[in-house]
């Protein structure tokens, strides 16, 4: 005997039931909404708030990662480690293409920083060595495997992991003064001198620019100039009319810079064949705001608007052009500097350490000389976080 099983009518009996109440609403629904669109306030107002619950949603990675940005901060590493990891296997972005690549270096960059604060040699270096390899164009992710291998893996001496963490960089970023200190350290403390000598020479070669901003009177000029301690001559289309006289003012955003000539070139006077002479301006006195004497003719800013200024005697004829002759130095820390004049005397070099003299102005501090590539405009652009390269 064939027994029968009933089954309820459930959701389609009675969606068959109401089909044409059912398809009516959502014709009604459709015109309406459609009609909506159509009127311009309406519309703006709906995809707006519509775009805003998107964008909530979709920004609860950002909030979840400040989360574990504060606990880090507020040094409980243990549950900044904990919380990090749950939210390491979980964030979205798993290669550099993802328009959330940078919070996730950023994410572990702060994991990676919690595992060296609670010592854990292992999962501090797996997860640098993670950083790495998400982005290895990016020398920050190399710096901060070469932080924590310096802090972990070092005893007596820099480990060579550290050294050849700092050594990538340079391969990426040779003016990065932390990582030529890296280096430098690891070469000095084994005795090496010609090693030191090498990346210290090869830190002033390398190639940088940096825009220093002219100002005479009321107009002003941005200039690039080479890096490197040698002497530039930069010539500017500034102007200034028949009898001015004031100051020509120059800010080079930190860096250490010695203004050795300025040369103004005097406007064409009507009926006068030939122009003027050219007209040299002494450079002293100096007028210094932010900066302090150093050696090599050089001054030392104290901050990114340090200025140093001249005065402009009157100008007859006003000026046409406006020729300057100076020097930028890359930053150097004393007690570096010391490290490589040493390493100059145990070779019998002198003239390649009078040769690095000359090019070389230290600051007083390695964190004052740091500090003036990390506060440079362009160091920022495009990073949504940033790593401070001084630590924690």
């Amino acid at each position: 005997m064939t027994s029968v099983v009933l089954v309820p009518a459930g959701w389609r009996t009675a969606f068959r039931r109401h089909e044409r109440t059912i398809a009516t609403c959502w014709i009604i629904a459709v015109v309406l909404g459609l009609g909506a669109l159509a009127v311009t306030p309406i519309r703006v107002r709906l995809l707006n708030g519509l775009q805003a619950v998107v964008d909530h949603w979709d920004d609860r990675w950002s909030r979840r990662l400040a989360y574990g940005e504060s606990l880090y901060r507020s040094g409980d590493y243990a549950a900044a480690a904990a919380y990090l990891e749950r939210l390491d296997a979980e964030f979205p972005a798993r290669t550099v293409r993802h328009g959330r690549d940078k919070q996730r270096e950023w994410l572990l960059t702060l994991l990676g920083r919690s595992y060296v604060a609670m010592a854990k040699k292992g999962k501090a270096m797996k997860t640098f060595a993670r950083l790495v390899a998400f982005d290895s164009l990016n020398y920050r992710n190399h710096y901060e495997q070469a932080q924590a291998a310096e802090k972990l893996l070092s005893g007596w001496a820099l480990a060579p992991e550290a050294r050849d963490a700092y050594a990538q960089v340079l391969v990426l970023a040779p003016y990065h003064l932390p990582s030529v200190r890296g280096v430098i350290a690891y070469s000095s403390e084994k005795g090496e001198p010609l090693p030191v000598i090498a990346a210290y020479e090869k830190y002033l070669d390398a190639f940088f620019i940096q825009r220093v901003q002219v100002r005479l009177g009321d107009s002003s000029f941005t200039i690039t100039v080479p890096v490197d301690g040698y002497a530039h001559d930069i010539p500017l289309p500034l102007a200034a009319p028949k009898g001015w006289s004031g100051k020509l003012t120059l800010r080079p955003g930190g860096f250490a810079i010695a203004l050795d000539s300025v040369v103004l070139t005097p406007a064409v006077t009507v009926g006068v064949a030939q122009r003027r002479s050219e007209v040299t301006v002494p450079v002293t006195p100096l007028i210094m705001e932010g900066v302090a004497p150093g050696p090599q003719g050089a001054v030392v800013p104290q901050g990114y608007e340090s200025t140093l200024s001249v005065t402009i005697p009157p100008q007859p004829a006003g000026i046409e052009q406006v020729r300057l002759r100076l020097r930028l130095f890359k930053p150097v820390d004393g007690k570096m500097w010391e490290t490589v004049q040493v390493a100059y005397h145990n070779l019998l070099d002198a003239a390649g350490r009078d040769r690095a003299t000359a090019r070389t102005v230290p600051f007083a501090s390695d964190v004052a000389a740091d500090s003036v590539l990390l506060r440079q405009p362009w160091a920022r652009e495009g990073e949504e976080f940033i790593v401070d390269d001084r630590g924690n």
